[in-house]
Protein backbone atom coordinates (compact mmCIF):
# COMPACT_ATOMS: atom_id res chain seq x y z
CA UNK A 1 0.00 0.00 0.00
CA UNK A 2 1.30 3.41 -0.97
CA UNK A 3 2.27 6.13 1.26
CA UNK A 4 -1.76 8.13 0.24
CA UNK A 5 -3.39 5.35 -0.07
CA UNK A 6 -2.01 5.39 3.95
CA UNK A 7 -2.94 8.83 4.50
CA UNK A 8 -6.54 8.30 3.09
CA UNK A 9 -7.23 5.67 4.94
CA UNK A 10 -6.09 6.77 8.26
CA UNK A 11 -7.97 10.25 7.60
CA UNK A 12 -11.47 8.39 6.54
CA UNK A 13 -11.13 6.21 9.66
CA UNK A 14 -10.56 9.44 11.74
CA UNK A 15 -13.36 10.81 10.24
CA UNK A 16 -15.46 7.78 11.32
CA UNK A 17 -14.57 7.76 15.38
CA UNK A 18 -15.16 11.07 15.54
CA UNK A 19 -18.94 11.18 13.89
CA UNK A 20 -19.37 8.19 16.46
CA UNK A 21 -17.91 9.88 19.38
CA UNK A 22 -20.34 13.42 18.68
CA UNK A 23 -22.96 13.74 20.70
CA UNK A 24 -26.33 12.95 18.91
CA UNK A 25 -27.85 15.23 20.73
CA UNK A 26 -25.82 18.67 19.24
CA UNK A 27 -27.43 17.63 16.05
CA UNK A 28 -30.64 19.24 14.44
CA UNK A 29 -33.51 17.37 14.52
CA UNK A 30 -34.85 15.41 11.18
CA UNK A 31 -38.15 15.76 11.81
CA UNK A 32 -40.65 19.49 12.51
CA UNK A 33 -43.51 19.86 14.67
CA UNK A 34 -46.38 21.37 13.82
CA UNK A 35 -48.90 23.26 16.68
CA UNK A 36 -53.07 24.42 16.22
CA UNK A 37 -53.98 27.16 18.48
CA UNK A 38 -57.58 28.78 19.11
CA UNK A 39 -59.07 31.75 20.47
CA UNK A 40 -61.34 31.34 23.06
CA UNK A 41 -64.17 34.46 22.38
CA UNK A 42 -67.69 35.26 23.83
CA UNK A 43 -70.71 36.72 22.42
CA UNK A 44 -74.23 37.51 22.98
CA UNK A 45 -76.82 35.85 21.31
CA UNK A 46 -77.53 37.43 17.79
CA UNK A 47 -74.45 38.62 17.29
CA UNK A 48 -71.56 37.37 15.50
CA UNK A 49 -68.25 36.02 16.91
CA UNK A 50 -64.61 35.72 15.29
CA UNK A 51 -62.74 32.64 15.49
CA UNK A 52 -59.06 32.91 15.26
CA UNK A 53 -56.76 29.87 14.38
CA UNK A 54 -53.25 29.46 13.86
CA UNK A 55 -51.38 26.61 12.42
CA UNK A 56 -47.30 27.33 13.25
CA UNK A 57 -44.65 25.46 12.73
CA UNK A 58 -40.76 25.42 13.62
CA UNK A 59 -40.03 24.52 9.59
CA UNK A 60 -41.51 26.40 6.40
CA UNK A 61 -44.42 25.43 6.02
CA UNK A 62 -46.39 24.10 3.07
CA UNK A 63 -50.21 23.10 2.89
CA UNK A 64 -52.35 22.50 5.73
CA UNK A 65 -55.60 20.87 5.67
CA UNK A 66 -58.21 21.05 8.95
CA UNK A 67 -61.64 19.80 9.60
CA UNK A 68 -63.31 21.40 12.12
CA UNK A 69 -67.26 20.72 14.29
CA UNK A 70 -69.54 22.92 15.99
CA UNK A 71 -72.55 22.71 17.65
CA UNK A 72 -75.33 23.60 14.73
CA UNK A 73 -77.72 24.54 17.18
CA UNK A 74 -75.53 27.13 18.71
CA UNK A 75 -73.65 28.69 16.45
CA UNK A 76 -74.27 29.15 12.44
CA UNK A 77 -70.86 29.20 10.24
CA UNK A 78 -70.96 32.17 8.42
CA UNK A 79 -67.73 32.79 6.30
CA UNK A 80 -64.44 32.31 6.70
CA UNK A 81 -60.72 32.45 5.41
CA UNK A 82 -59.89 29.27 2.34
CA UNK A 83 -62.66 27.35 4.67
CA UNK A 84 -66.25 26.75 3.99
CA UNK A 85 -68.80 24.29 5.65
CA UNK A 86 -72.34 24.20 7.52
CA UNK A 87 -74.10 21.58 9.35
CA UNK A 88 -71.50 21.28 12.17
CA UNK A 89 -68.43 20.92 9.95
CA UNK A 90 -66.09 23.09 8.37
CA UNK A 91 -62.92 22.26 5.76
CA UNK A 92 -60.30 24.77 5.97
CA UNK A 93 -57.08 25.50 3.76
CA UNK A 94 -54.08 27.00 4.08
CA UNK A 95 -51.37 27.17 1.43
CA UNK A 96 -47.97 28.64 0.75
CA UNK A 97 -47.28 32.45 0.29
CA UNK A 98 -43.33 33.14 0.91
CA UNK A 99 -40.77 30.84 0.72
CA UNK A 100 -39.89 30.37 4.47
CA UNK A 101 -43.47 30.86 6.14
CA UNK A 102 -43.89 29.33 9.34
CA UNK A 103 -47.40 30.07 10.02
CA UNK A 104 -51.11 29.67 8.27
CA UNK A 105 -53.80 32.21 10.14
CA UNK A 106 -57.39 31.89 9.64
CA UNK A 107 -60.62 33.67 10.81
CA UNK A 108 -63.55 32.22 11.30
CA UNK A 109 -67.28 33.89 11.76
CA UNK A 110 -70.09 32.71 13.22
CA UNK A 111 -73.67 33.87 14.45
CA UNK A 112 -74.59 32.68 17.79
CA UNK A 113 -78.13 31.41 17.56
CA UNK A 114 -78.69 30.37 21.54
CA UNK A 115 -76.65 31.06 24.89
CA UNK A 116 -74.59 28.38 26.04
CA UNK A 117 -70.73 27.23 25.74
CA UNK A 118 -69.64 24.98 23.15
CA UNK A 119 -67.01 24.45 21.58
CA UNK A 120 -64.73 24.15 17.65
CA UNK A 121 -62.59 21.15 17.66
CA UNK A 122 -60.34 19.41 15.22
CA UNK A 123 -61.83 16.09 13.47
CA UNK A 124 -58.72 15.77 11.55
CA UNK A 125 -55.84 17.48 10.23
CA UNK A 126 -52.84 16.98 7.23
CA UNK A 127 -49.57 19.45 7.82
CA UNK A 128 -46.80 19.41 5.26
CA UNK A 129 -43.35 21.69 4.81
CA UNK A 130 -42.39 23.06 1.80
CA UNK A 131 -40.61 19.53 0.91
CA UNK A 132 -44.11 17.78 1.13
CA UNK A 133 -42.80 15.75 4.08
CA UNK A 134 -46.01 15.22 6.54
CA UNK A 135 -45.76 16.94 9.88
CA UNK A 136 -46.73 15.41 13.09
CA UNK A 137 -48.77 17.82 15.63
CA UNK A 138 -47.53 18.39 18.79
CA UNK A 139 -50.36 20.74 20.09
CA UNK A 140 -53.89 20.51 18.95
CA UNK A 141 -56.07 23.02 21.18
CA UNK A 142 -59.39 23.80 20.24
CA UNK A 143 -61.85 26.91 20.82
CA UNK A 144 -64.40 27.59 23.48
CA UNK A 145 -67.09 30.41 22.51
CA UNK A 146 -68.86 31.38 25.40
CA UNK A 147 -72.58 32.92 23.65
CA UNK A 148 -74.37 35.05 26.65
CA UNK A 149 -77.87 35.91 27.09
CA UNK A 150 -78.79 39.19 26.88
CA UNK A 151 -80.67 40.98 29.94
CA UNK A 152 -84.16 40.30 28.51
CA UNK A 153 -83.47 36.59 28.54
CA UNK A 154 -84.82 34.25 31.45
CA UNK A 155 -83.52 32.68 33.57
CA UNK A 156 -86.62 30.38 34.69
CA UNK A 157 -85.44 27.06 34.57
CA UNK A 158 -88.36 25.74 36.30
CA UNK A 159 -91.33 23.07 35.43
CA UNK A 160 -94.73 24.20 35.11
CA UNK A 161 -96.22 20.79 35.29
CA UNK A 162 -94.83 16.74 35.23
CA UNK A 163 -96.58 13.70 34.48
CA UNK A 164 -95.93 10.14 34.38
CA UNK A 165 -97.52 7.51 32.56
CA UNK A 166 -98.22 4.43 34.04
CA UNK A 167 -97.80 5.12 38.08
CA UNK A 168 -98.03 8.14 40.26
CA UNK A 169 -95.39 11.04 41.54
CA UNK A 170 -94.94 10.64 44.93
CA UNK A 171 -94.98 13.57 46.66
CA UNK A 172 -97.79 15.92 43.82
CA UNK A 173 -95.72 18.04 41.76
CA UNK A 174 -94.24 21.44 42.65
CA UNK A 175 -92.23 23.68 41.04
CA UNK A 176 -90.26 23.71 44.10
CA UNK A 177 -90.13 20.35 44.71
CA UNK A 178 -87.13 18.19 42.40
CA UNK A 179 -86.95 14.75 43.76
CA UNK A 180 -90.19 12.26 43.26
CA UNK A 181 -90.66 8.79 43.55
CA UNK A 182 -92.86 6.77 41.39
CA UNK A 183 -93.84 2.47 41.09
CA UNK A 184 -94.92 0.57 37.66
CA UNK A 185 -95.42 -2.92 37.69
CA UNK A 186 -92.45 -5.75 35.89
CA UNK A 187 -93.85 -5.28 32.54
CA UNK A 188 -93.57 -1.53 31.97
CA UNK A 189 -90.92 -0.95 29.65
CA UNK A 190 -90.71 3.22 29.46
CA UNK A 191 -91.78 5.35 30.68
CA UNK A 192 -93.70 7.96 29.29
CA UNK A 193 -93.15 11.22 30.89
CA UNK A 194 -94.63 14.88 30.15
CA UNK A 195 -92.89 17.68 31.48
CA UNK A 196 -93.65 21.43 30.25
CA UNK A 197 -91.09 24.25 30.80
CA UNK A 198 -92.60 27.52 33.01
CA UNK A 199 -90.46 29.76 30.72
CA UNK A 200 -91.28 29.12 26.80
CA UNK A 201 -87.86 29.87 26.13
CA UNK A 202 -86.58 27.07 27.91
CA UNK A 203 -85.31 23.58 26.64
CA UNK A 204 -85.73 20.36 28.70
CA UNK A 205 -84.43 17.06 27.84
CA UNK A 206 -85.15 13.54 29.17
CA UNK A 207 -82.61 10.88 30.49
CA UNK A 208 -83.36 7.47 31.90
CA UNK A 209 -86.77 6.97 30.78
CA UNK A 210 -86.57 4.10 28.13
CA UNK A 211 -86.05 0.65 29.24
CA UNK A 212 -86.45 0.15 32.38
CA UNK A 213 -85.17 -2.72 34.82
CA UNK A 214 -86.37 -4.64 37.71
CA UNK A 215 -85.57 -2.39 40.78
CA UNK A 216 -84.67 1.19 40.89
CA UNK A 217 -84.55 3.22 38.03
CA UNK A 218 -83.50 7.08 37.63
CA UNK A 219 -85.46 9.34 35.61
CA UNK A 220 -83.92 12.95 34.99
CA UNK A 221 -85.71 15.89 33.62
CA UNK A 222 -83.27 18.64 32.94
CA UNK A 223 -84.10 22.34 32.14
CA UNK A 224 -82.26 25.09 30.74
CA UNK A 225 -82.93 28.45 31.14
CA UNK A 226 -83.11 30.46 27.82
CA UNK A 227 -80.19 32.34 29.46
CA UNK A 228 -78.24 29.13 28.50
CA UNK A 229 -76.71 28.82 31.86
CA UNK A 230 -79.26 28.25 34.64
CA UNK A 231 -80.28 24.32 34.20
CA UNK A 232 -82.29 22.50 37.35
CA UNK A 233 -82.42 18.53 37.23
CA UNK A 234 -86.16 17.09 38.71
CA UNK A 235 -85.24 14.14 39.41
CA UNK A 236 -88.09 10.57 40.02
CA UNK A 237 -86.89 7.12 41.39
CA UNK A 238 -89.06 4.78 39.20
CA UNK A 239 -89.17 1.02 41.21
CA UNK A 240 -89.62 -1.36 38.85
CA UNK A 241 -91.28 -4.62 40.15
CA UNK A 242 -89.12 -8.01 39.70
CA UNK A 243 -89.89 -11.24 37.22
CA UNK A 244 -90.70 -9.07 34.12
CA UNK A 245 -89.07 -8.64 30.54
CA UNK A 246 -86.12 -5.95 30.97
CA UNK A 247 -85.25 -4.37 27.34
CA UNK A 248 -81.51 -4.81 27.03
CA UNK A 249 -80.70 -0.88 27.31
CA UNK A 250 -77.45 -1.26 29.11
CA UNK A 251 -76.02 -4.18 27.13
CA UNK A 252 -76.34 -6.35 30.12
CA UNK A 253 -77.47 -10.47 29.73
CA UNK A 254 -80.80 -9.05 28.80
CA UNK A 255 -83.56 -10.68 26.88
CA UNK A 256 -86.71 -9.20 24.90
CA UNK A 257 -89.29 -11.58 24.61
CA UNK A 258 -89.63 -9.93 20.90
CA UNK A 259 -86.86 -10.57 19.21
CA UNK A 260 -86.63 -13.15 16.34
CA UNK A 261 -83.61 -14.68 15.45
CA UNK A 262 -82.96 -16.06 12.12
CA UNK A 263 -79.10 -18.22 10.62
CA UNK A 264 -76.65 -15.20 11.28
CA UNK A 265 -74.38 -15.98 14.45
CA UNK A 266 -71.15 -14.45 15.42
CA UNK A 267 -68.67 -15.60 18.04
CA UNK A 268 -67.24 -13.11 20.46
CA UNK A 269 -64.54 -14.25 23.13
CA UNK A 270 -65.24 -17.79 22.65
CA UNK A 271 -68.86 -17.58 22.97
CA UNK A 272 -71.03 -18.14 20.20
CA UNK A 273 -74.18 -15.24 19.37
CA UNK A 274 -77.24 -15.72 17.98
CA UNK A 275 -78.11 -12.08 15.72
CA UNK A 276 -81.47 -10.95 16.15
CA UNK A 277 -83.25 -10.66 12.56
CA UNK A 278 -85.77 -8.27 14.18
CA UNK A 279 -86.71 -6.82 17.81
CA UNK A 280 -88.36 -4.34 19.83
CA UNK A 281 -87.93 -1.01 18.25
CA UNK A 282 -89.01 0.37 21.67
CA UNK A 283 -85.85 -1.38 23.04
CA UNK A 284 -83.29 0.95 21.51
CA UNK A 285 -81.57 3.38 24.11
CA UNK A 286 -81.97 7.04 23.55
CA UNK A 287 -80.86 8.35 20.66
CA UNK A 288 -80.60 5.79 18.38
CA UNK A 289 -83.43 4.28 15.35
CA UNK A 290 -83.95 1.24 14.05
CA UNK A 291 -82.39 0.22 10.27
CA UNK A 292 -82.21 -2.80 8.61
CA UNK A 293 -78.24 -3.73 7.99
CA UNK A 294 -76.95 -6.09 6.02
CA UNK A 295 -74.11 -8.46 7.64
CA UNK A 296 -72.04 -9.85 5.55
CA UNK A 297 -74.73 -10.77 3.55
CA UNK A 298 -77.80 -11.28 5.57
CA UNK A 299 -80.11 -8.56 6.69
CA UNK A 300 -81.00 -7.89 10.18
CA UNK A 301 -82.31 -5.42 12.24
CA UNK A 302 -79.68 -2.88 13.81
CA UNK A 303 -79.80 0.75 16.18
CA UNK A 304 -78.21 3.55 14.42
CA UNK A 305 -77.23 6.27 16.48
CA UNK A 306 -78.54 9.71 15.61
CA UNK A 307 -75.68 11.70 16.98
CA UNK A 308 -73.22 9.06 17.75
CA UNK A 309 -71.24 6.83 15.16
CA UNK A 310 -72.53 3.55 16.82
CA UNK A 311 -74.55 0.82 15.53
CA UNK A 312 -76.12 -1.81 17.27
CA UNK A 313 -77.18 -5.10 17.02
CA UNK A 314 -79.09 -7.63 19.25
CA UNK A 315 -77.33 -11.00 20.45
CA UNK A 316 -77.91 -14.34 22.48
CA UNK A 317 -75.95 -16.74 23.78
CA UNK A 318 -76.84 -20.17 23.52
CA UNK A 319 -78.57 -19.76 27.33
CA UNK A 320 -80.90 -17.41 26.26
CA UNK A 321 -79.29 -14.20 27.39
CA UNK A 322 -79.54 -11.68 25.07
CA UNK A 323 -78.47 -7.74 24.79
CA UNK A 324 -77.25 -5.20 22.77
CA UNK A 325 -73.42 -5.21 21.23
CA UNK A 326 -71.92 -2.54 19.30
CA UNK A 327 -70.38 -3.49 15.62
CA UNK A 328 -67.85 -1.78 13.86
CA UNK A 329 -67.66 -2.83 10.39
CA UNK A 330 -64.25 -1.26 9.55
CA UNK A 331 -61.93 -3.84 12.06
CA UNK A 332 -64.95 -6.27 12.36
CA UNK A 333 -65.22 -6.36 15.99
CA UNK A 334 -67.61 -6.56 18.88
CA UNK A 335 -67.54 -5.09 22.17
CA UNK A 336 -70.93 -5.02 24.52
CA UNK A 337 -72.91 -1.76 24.75
CA UNK A 338 -72.97 -0.09 28.19
CA UNK A 339 -74.11 3.29 29.18
CA UNK A 340 -73.80 4.61 32.51
CA UNK A 341 -75.99 6.70 34.09
CA UNK A 342 -75.25 8.73 36.91
CA UNK A 343 -77.21 9.86 39.93
CA UNK A 344 -77.36 13.59 40.86
CA UNK A 345 -76.03 14.47 43.66
CA UNK A 346 -76.41 17.78 45.70
CA UNK A 347 -72.90 19.62 47.50
CA UNK A 348 -72.95 23.04 49.14
CA UNK A 349 -70.06 25.31 48.39
CA UNK A 350 -68.60 26.90 51.75
CA UNK A 351 -65.45 28.64 52.85
CA UNK A 352 -62.58 26.85 53.56
CA UNK A 353 -61.21 25.71 56.80
CA UNK A 354 -58.55 26.98 59.17
CA UNK A 355 -56.46 23.74 58.80
CA UNK A 356 -57.47 23.03 54.83
CA UNK A 357 -54.77 23.52 52.49
CA UNK A 358 -55.49 24.47 48.86
CA UNK A 359 -53.80 22.18 46.26
CA UNK A 360 -50.73 23.21 44.72
CA UNK A 361 -50.89 24.11 41.37
CA UNK A 362 -54.00 26.07 41.77
CA UNK A 363 -54.63 29.78 42.36
CA UNK A 364 -58.14 31.83 43.30
CA UNK A 365 -60.36 32.63 40.96
CA UNK A 366 -64.21 34.03 40.95
CA UNK A 367 -66.85 32.02 38.85
CA UNK A 368 -70.24 32.25 38.31
CA UNK A 369 -72.84 28.96 39.29
CA UNK A 370 -75.94 29.11 38.58
CA UNK A 371 -76.06 32.99 38.24
CA UNK A 372 -73.95 33.33 42.19
CA UNK A 373 -70.43 34.32 42.42
CA UNK A 374 -68.25 31.80 44.31
CA UNK A 375 -65.08 30.84 45.09
CA UNK A 376 -62.93 28.57 43.83
CA UNK A 377 -59.72 27.40 41.96
CA UNK A 378 -58.47 26.61 38.97
CA UNK A 379 -54.67 25.38 37.62
CA UNK A 380 -51.92 27.58 36.88
CA UNK A 381 -51.01 26.65 33.72
CA UNK A 382 -54.65 27.19 32.24
CA UNK A 383 -55.56 30.81 30.46
CA UNK A 384 -59.07 29.59 29.61
CA UNK A 385 -59.96 26.87 32.40
CA UNK A 386 -62.31 24.13 31.42
CA UNK A 387 -62.18 23.04 35.37
CA UNK A 388 -62.77 24.62 38.86
CA UNK A 389 -62.03 23.51 41.93
CA UNK A 390 -64.71 24.33 44.80
CA UNK A 391 -64.54 22.79 48.37
CA UNK A 392 -68.07 21.49 49.12
CA UNK A 393 -69.96 19.87 51.61
CA UNK A 394 -71.67 16.59 50.48
CA UNK A 395 -74.66 14.95 51.55
CA UNK A 396 -73.52 13.07 54.20
CA UNK A 397 -71.73 16.14 55.75
CA UNK A 398 -68.50 15.20 54.60
CA UNK A 399 -66.18 17.82 53.31
CA UNK A 400 -63.71 17.92 50.07
CA UNK A 401 -62.48 19.29 47.35
CA UNK A 402 -64.40 19.07 44.08
CA UNK A 403 -63.83 19.26 40.54
CA UNK A 404 -66.55 21.25 38.70
CA UNK A 405 -66.44 20.78 35.04
CA UNK A 406 -67.52 24.42 33.73
CA UNK A 407 -68.41 23.51 29.96
CA UNK A 408 -71.18 20.25 31.15
CA UNK A 409 -71.37 21.59 34.77
CA UNK A 410 -71.18 17.97 35.95
CA UNK A 411 -68.63 17.58 39.51
CA UNK A 412 -66.60 14.97 40.60
CA UNK A 413 -64.72 14.65 43.87
CA UNK A 414 -61.07 15.93 43.63
CA UNK A 415 -57.99 13.25 44.53
CA UNK A 416 -54.41 15.18 44.43
CA UNK A 417 -51.80 13.15 42.25
CA UNK A 418 -49.09 14.65 43.96
CA UNK A 419 -48.16 16.02 40.81
CA UNK A 420 -49.05 19.70 39.38
CA UNK A 421 -50.84 19.83 35.84
CA UNK A 422 -47.44 22.33 34.77
CA UNK A 423 -45.08 19.87 36.26
CA UNK A 424 -46.56 16.68 34.58
CA UNK A 425 -46.64 18.20 31.28
CA UNK A 426 -42.82 19.21 32.14
CA UNK A 427 -42.21 16.11 32.90
CA UNK A 428 -43.71 14.83 29.81
CA UNK A 429 -42.17 16.67 27.66
CA UNK A 430 -38.90 15.80 28.83
CA UNK A 431 -39.58 11.65 28.71
CA UNK A 432 -40.96 12.58 24.68
CA UNK A 433 -37.72 14.72 24.13
CA UNK A 434 -35.36 12.19 25.60
CA UNK A 435 -37.38 9.03 23.26
CA UNK A 436 -36.77 11.33 20.52
CA UNK A 437 -32.85 11.68 21.57
CA UNK A 438 -32.52 7.82 22.50
CA UNK A 439 -34.25 7.03 18.33
CA UNK A 440 -31.82 9.89 17.12
CA UNK A 441 -28.35 8.59 18.06
CA UNK A 442 -29.63 4.99 17.56
CA UNK A 443 -30.42 5.81 13.84
CA UNK A 444 -27.47 7.95 13.94
CA UNK A 445 -25.15 4.93 15.38
CA UNK A 446 -26.38 2.51 12.53
CA UNK A 447 -25.93 5.19 10.07
CA UNK A 448 -21.99 5.20 10.91
CA UNK A 449 -21.92 1.75 11.67
CA UNK A 450 -23.04 1.00 7.46
CA UNK A 451 -20.60 3.94 5.96
CA UNK A 452 -17.41 2.67 8.06
CA UNK A 453 -18.12 -0.90 7.26
CA UNK A 454 -18.08 0.42 3.34
CA UNK A 455 -15.26 2.29 3.99
CA UNK A 456 -13.63 -0.91 5.25
CA UNK A 457 -14.27 -2.98 2.50
CA UNK A 458 -13.59 -0.57 0.11
CA UNK A 459 -10.08 -0.21 2.36
CA UNK A 460 -9.81 -3.67 1.86
CA UNK A 461 -10.18 -3.94 -1.71
CA UNK A 462 -7.73 -0.92 -2.77
CA UNK A 463 -5.06 -3.26 -1.06
CA UNK A 464 -5.65 -6.53 -2.28
CA UNK A 465 -4.91 -4.64 -5.31
CA UNK A 466 -2.08 -2.66 -4.20
CA UNK A 467 -0.53 -5.58 -3.33
CA UNK A 468 -1.67 -8.06 -6.60
CA UNK A 469 0.65 -9.06 -9.64
CA UNK A 470 0.53 -8.60 -13.22
CA UNK A 471 2.25 -7.48 -15.81
CA UNK A 472 3.44 -4.07 -15.23
CA UNK A 473 2.97 -3.87 -11.34
CA UNK A 474 5.57 -4.41 -8.39
CA UNK A 475 5.57 -8.44 -7.73
CA UNK A 476 4.80 -9.15 -11.40
CA UNK A 477 7.54 -10.67 -13.91
CA UNK A 478 9.09 -9.22 -17.09
CA UNK A 479 11.88 -7.90 -18.93
CA UNK A 480 13.75 -5.27 -17.01
CA UNK A 481 16.35 -2.83 -17.69
CA UNK A 482 18.87 -5.14 -17.30
CA UNK A 483 19.49 -9.06 -18.19
CA UNK A 484 16.44 -11.01 -17.07
CA UNK A 485 16.42 -8.57 -13.72
CA UNK A 486 13.49 -7.83 -12.07
CA UNK A 487 12.46 -3.84 -11.59
CA UNK A 488 11.46 -2.94 -8.66
CA UNK A 489 9.78 0.64 -9.00
CA UNK A 490 9.46 3.76 -6.95
CA UNK A 491 6.29 4.46 -4.51
CA UNK A 492 5.51 7.14 -6.78
CA UNK A 493 6.42 5.33 -10.20
CA UNK A 494 4.32 2.59 -12.28
CA UNK A 495 6.39 -0.16 -13.77
CA UNK A 496 8.46 0.61 -16.76
CA UNK A 497 9.45 -0.96 -20.33
CA UNK A 498 12.43 -2.22 -20.84
CA UNK A 499 14.91 0.44 -22.00
CA UNK A 500 15.82 -1.18 -25.52
CA UNK A 501 13.59 -4.06 -27.27
CA UNK A 502 14.95 -7.38 -28.13
CA UNK A 503 14.67 -8.64 -31.37
CA UNK A 504 12.45 -11.59 -32.30
CA UNK A 505 14.39 -12.96 -34.41
CA UNK A 506 16.81 -13.59 -31.29
CA UNK A 507 14.07 -14.94 -29.67
CA UNK A 508 13.35 -18.68 -28.97
CA UNK A 509 10.31 -20.21 -27.71
CA UNK A 510 10.20 -23.30 -26.18
CA UNK A 511 6.83 -25.18 -24.60
CA UNK A 512 7.62 -25.70 -20.31
CA UNK A 513 8.25 -29.48 -21.07
CA UNK A 514 10.19 -28.76 -24.12
CA UNK A 515 12.70 -26.06 -22.12
CA UNK A 516 13.06 -28.35 -18.80
CA UNK A 517 14.12 -31.65 -21.19
CA UNK A 518 16.60 -29.15 -22.83
CA UNK A 519 18.11 -27.96 -20.20
CA UNK A 520 18.85 -31.27 -18.20
CA UNK A 521 20.90 -32.30 -21.12
CA UNK A 522 25.41 -31.57 -20.74
CA UNK A 523 24.93 -31.50 -24.50
CA UNK A 524 22.48 -29.96 -27.28
CA UNK A 525 20.33 -32.85 -29.04
CA UNK A 526 22.41 -33.23 -32.23
CA UNK A 527 19.00 -33.59 -33.60
CA UNK A 528 17.02 -30.44 -32.37
CA UNK A 529 17.07 -27.91 -34.59
CA UNK A 530 16.62 -24.42 -33.60
CA UNK A 531 14.02 -22.30 -35.39
CA UNK A 532 14.62 -18.56 -35.83
CA UNK A 533 11.29 -16.51 -35.32
CA UNK A 534 10.19 -14.11 -37.89
CA UNK A 535 7.23 -11.50 -36.92
CA UNK A 536 4.85 -14.12 -38.68
CA UNK A 537 5.55 -16.95 -36.59
CA UNK A 538 5.90 -14.74 -33.37
CA UNK A 539 2.62 -13.08 -33.74
CA UNK A 540 0.75 -16.43 -35.13
CA UNK A 541 1.89 -20.40 -34.90
CA UNK A 542 4.25 -20.81 -32.45
CA UNK A 543 2.00 -18.69 -29.94
CA UNK A 544 -1.68 -20.04 -31.02
CA UNK A 545 -0.13 -23.60 -30.29
CA UNK A 546 0.72 -22.68 -27.29
CA UNK A 547 -2.10 -21.00 -25.72
CA UNK A 548 -4.09 -24.28 -27.28
CA UNK A 549 -1.94 -26.58 -25.29
CA UNK A 550 -2.29 -24.39 -21.97
CA UNK A 551 1.07 -24.16 -21.63
CA UNK A 552 3.36 -21.82 -19.65
CA UNK A 553 5.21 -20.36 -22.08
CA UNK A 554 9.04 -18.85 -21.11
CA UNK A 555 10.80 -16.28 -23.09
CA UNK A 556 14.44 -15.56 -22.92
CA UNK A 557 17.44 -14.54 -25.67
CA UNK A 558 19.21 -17.08 -28.25
CA UNK A 559 22.64 -16.08 -25.71
CA UNK A 560 21.35 -16.17 -22.33
CA UNK A 561 20.09 -19.90 -23.27
CA UNK A 562 22.96 -21.39 -24.88
CA UNK A 563 25.16 -19.75 -21.53
CA UNK A 564 22.57 -21.50 -19.42
CA UNK A 565 23.54 -24.33 -21.46
CA UNK A 566 27.06 -24.43 -21.17
CA UNK A 567 26.68 -23.82 -17.11
CA UNK A 568 24.96 -27.10 -17.08
CA UNK A 569 27.78 -28.59 -18.46
CA UNK A 570 30.34 -27.46 -15.56
CA UNK A 571 27.94 -29.07 -12.77
CA UNK A 572 26.17 -26.19 -11.73
CA UNK A 573 22.94 -27.56 -10.59
CA UNK A 574 21.48 -24.01 -9.47
CA UNK A 575 20.10 -21.64 -11.68
CA UNK A 576 20.10 -17.93 -11.04
CA UNK A 577 16.23 -16.70 -11.13
CA UNK A 578 17.79 -13.60 -11.87
CA UNK A 579 18.47 -14.60 -15.12
CA UNK A 580 15.11 -15.70 -16.54
CA UNK A 581 12.35 -13.80 -16.93
CA UNK A 582 8.75 -15.38 -17.12
CA UNK A 583 5.80 -13.84 -19.36
CA UNK A 584 2.30 -14.75 -18.47
CA UNK A 585 0.31 -14.84 -21.51
CA UNK A 586 -2.79 -15.75 -19.27
CA UNK A 587 -2.32 -11.73 -18.46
Amino acid sequence: MNRKLKKLTAGLMLACVIAISCPAGRLVSWAADAKIAFSDPSVMVGNEVTVNMKVTSDSALGTAEVMLSYDPSILEFVSGTNANGGAGAIKVLGTMDSANQKTFSFTLKFKALQAGNTQISVTSQEIYDVDSQTLSLSKQGSSTVKVTSPATYSKDATLKSLKISPGTLTPAFSASVESYTAEVDANTADLVVNAVAANAGAHVALQGEKGLKSGVNQVVIKVTAEDGQTIKNYTIQVTKAEGGQTAPTTGGNTETSEAEFGEAVVTINGTDYSIASSFDESALPEGFESETYSYKGTDVMAGKGLEKDLLLLYLKDSGGNGGFYIYNEGSDSWSQFVQVETIAKAIVIIPLDKDTVVPEGFHERQADIDGARVTGWVEDSEAEPQYCLFYAMNWNGEKHFYRYDISEKTIQRYYASGVSNSKYVEMANTYDQLTKDYYRQLYILIGVSVVALGLLVAVIVLARKGNGSGPGRPGSVGFGKGKGKEQKPDDDQRWTEPEEEIPTSKIKRYSREEYDRQSSKTEPDPDYQEESMDESVYAGDAEQKALEEDDFIEETSLEDFERDLKSNEAGNSEKDEDDFEFLDLDD
